[in-house]
């Protein structure tokens, strides 16, 4: 009954496209993640540190 729906085609199509952009796809996971935390872990204090980490990186990328 836990019948693959997607092709082996797809699948090394897949990782193949990982395989190709894996800086791009090391940072949607990132991205991910940090909105999932966010969203669903964050207390207040969390949310006040996290929001001093990116006032910090702001002023460092602004220069």
């Amino acid at each position: 009954m836990s019948e693959n729906k997607t092709s082996d085609a797809q699948k090394r199509a897949t990782q193949a496209y990982r395989e190709r952009n894996r800086e791009k796809t090391r940072k949607q996971s990132a991205r991910s993640a940090a909105k999932t935390f966010i969203n669903k872990y964050a207390d207040l204090d969390e949310l006040e540190e996290l929001k001093k980490l990116i006032s910090e990186r702001e002023s460092n990328l602004k220069g």
